[in-house]
Formats: C-alpha cells, sequence, structure tokens
C-alpha cells in the first residue's frame, strides 16, 4: 500500500496521535478519530457502491486500499480528482473538531471535509463516505448525489494499535445509525435508499470467504522452484540454466483449537507470547492477540514476524495485578 507523501510534515495533529500509540495502555474514551470501519462492512459497501482505490482518511496502518492518504497528507490539501484516477475512493472521516496542519490548513472537522468533497465531486472525482446518520448536524451533506441509509446499527472496530488499560475497555456493541453517501456528478440512480447492515456484512463476508479461499489454493498449489545458473570455465558469455522442480507439497487444512475456536497455529502463537509474559494474561487480552495473530497469518507473514508484533504489544501491557 501507498501513502501519497510519505515526506510530509508532521503536524500536531500526528505528533499527538503518535504519542497516543506509543502509551502502554488505552481507554475507550482516547480512541477519538481512529475507530476503524469493520472489515466485513468495508467490502460489503465495496461491492455494492466500488471498486475502491484509494482510502481518504487513514493512519498508516488502518487503510482499506490500495492508496491511501495519511493525516501527515492532509486529505483536505490534496488533488482527489488526480489521484483516485477515475477511480473510487472510500472514507470513514474523522468527526473531531477542526485541526490545522503546519500552513495553517484544515485537517479535520466535518464541515471543511464535507465542503472539501463537494468541491472534488464538482471536479470530477467520484467516492463514497460511511458517515453517522445524523441528518440534523450542520455538515449533513445535503447536496450529495445519492444517500443510502444502513437499517440496523454500527459497531466500529478500535484500532490495531489499542492495547486495553483493563478489561472494561472493550468496545461497546451498541454502534450508531449509519449512511451511505455517494458523490459522483454523473450519477443517474435514485437520490435515496435503504439497505441493511445484515445484507451488507453477509455479502462482505462472502467476499472476504472468497478472497480467503483463493489465498489458500495459491498456496496450496505453489511449486518452489530452485534455478542454478553455471558459467564455462572461460567465463564466456555461454551459460547453462538447471531449473529443479520439487515435488509438491500437499497440505493439510488448518486443524482449529477446540479450546479456543482459533486455528492451532493461532492459538500457539499466542501461548508462546504469553509464556514469556505470564504475569499479563487475561481473556480478553489472549482474544485481542488472536484476532491480530490470524489476521497477519491471513496476510502471510512469517510466525517469527507474528510473535514478534505479538509481544511488542504485550510489552506495552501491565501485568494484571497493576491494573485497576
Amino acid at each position: 500500500m501507498t501513502a501519497k507523501n510519505s515526506k510530509a510534515k508532521t503536524n500536531l495533529y500526528v505528533q499527538q496521535l503518535e504519542q497516543l500509540k506509543q502509551k502502554k495502555t488505552h481507554l475507550l474514551k482516547e480512541v477519538g478519530d481512529q475507530w476503524q470501519t469493520p472489515t466485513p462492512l468495508f467490502w460489503g459497501i465495496n461491492a455494492k457502491f466500488g471498486p475502491f482505490v484509494h482510502d481518504i482518511f487513514t493512519d498508516d496502518h488502518n487503510s482499506k486500499c490500495p492508496n491511501f492518504y495519511t493525516a501527515e497528507d492532509n486529505a483536505l490539501v490534496q488533488d482527489w480528482t488526480k489521484d483516485f484516477a477515475g477511480g473510487i475512493g472510500f472514507a470513514n472521516p474523522p468527526y473531531s473538531r477542526t485541526s490545522l496542519d503546519d500552513d495553517n490548513q484544515a485537517i479535520t472537522g466535518m464541515r471543511k471535509i464535507i465542503a472539501k468533497a463537494m468541491a472534488e465531486r464538482d471536479k470530477g472525482a467520484k467516492f463514497v463516505f460511511a458517515i453517522k446518520c445524523a441528518p440534523s448536524e450542520v455538515w449533513w451533506p445535503e447536496q450529495a448525489d445519492h444517500v443510502c441509509f444502513v437499517r440496523g446499527r454500527i459497531s466500529f472496530e478500535l484500532p490495531q494499535w489499542f492495547i486495553p488499560a483493563n478489561e472494561k475497555q472493550e468496545a461497546s456493541s451498541a454502534g450508531f445509525g449509519m449512511a451511505i453517501v455517494v458523490f459522483d456528478k454523473n450519477w443517474t440512480g435514485e437520490r435515496l435508499s435503504y439497505i441493511s447492515r445484515d445484507a451488507l456484512v453477509k455479502q462482505g463476508k462472502m467476499l472476504l470467504d472468497m478472497i480467503d479461499a483463493a489465498a489458500k489454493t495459491k498456496a496450496a498449489n505453489y511449486i518452489p522452484t530452485q534455478i542454478t545458473t553455471s558459467h564455462n570455465d572461460s567465463n564466456t558469455l555461454g551459460q547453462s540454466a538447471q531449473i529443479d522442480i520439487e515435488e509438491q507439497i500437499a497440505r493439510e487444512p488448518a486443524q482449529t483449537n477446540k479450546k479456543s475456536g482459533w486455528p492451532n497455529e493461532v492459538f500457539d502463537l499466542v501461548e508462546k507470547a504469553f509464556a514469556a509474559y505470564p504475569e499479563k494474561i487475561s481473556n480478553y487480552r489472549h482474544r485481542h492477540l488472536c484476532e491480530r495473530a490470524n489476521e497477519l497469518l491471513l496476510l502471510q507473514h512469517k510466525h517469527s514476524d507474528v510473535l514478534t508484533e505479538l509481544n511488542a504489544m504485550l510489552d506495552k501491557c501491565e501485568p494484571m495485578g497493576e491494573v485497576a
């Protein structure tokens, strides 16, 4: 994945975000703008209104698209029309009050964000916002080309860097109403529509299952090759290449740990991590680490790299006896 500008200036908003990430533990009230779009929900929206090519508001770790703007890039000063290159952008925008970057340009604030959205829409950019269903707010995008109201409340996810200070710091399942807003001046469909949350999530999970199955098939059919090249004694241009194709290795389906419900390789990695931090074990942390390990393994990270990240997460946690 690529950000717009890796050399962008570090503004106060970014500095405060980095300081928050570096804390050993976190409280729910500190998450602020960093709540993440649930992955199945995103893929459901992507299936209906995408495909999305650019995530407009990210922190460089939670992007859902191949290309994205970080807070350092400041999406509100970028040329969306040019950067999307005819593709469709996606945003779960920040709702905090207006913050400014080093050039005194707004970086957050929904009124500023919607104003930018309408300007880019008029230039020809196409993008979709997943926003709180709040028509009474002054920033509500009355001039959007299409609004799809989602039936059912949405619970957003904690960021990956969130280390709960105690077991009370768990995301609420209450959630809030959401609308999917389309900005596309060439839109020819109806202005308003409705869709159920469950339908979006179901479609998203179907796509994720297809992606997972395709990845497993690719891995199972992988044929490792070894190429050796030898030069003749006179070191002339003549050379020969020998390609040895090893016998394909049949892979068994992943076995599940009956106690935890997670695949054995996930459970074993988390157990190894906690073996180094026995004083930090809790059911919530165990589940949190299993989720992260499973995600990294699906992305085909090496077991050693996954274990390193799990250890880093636990290193930030306070021993359970010291947690309030």
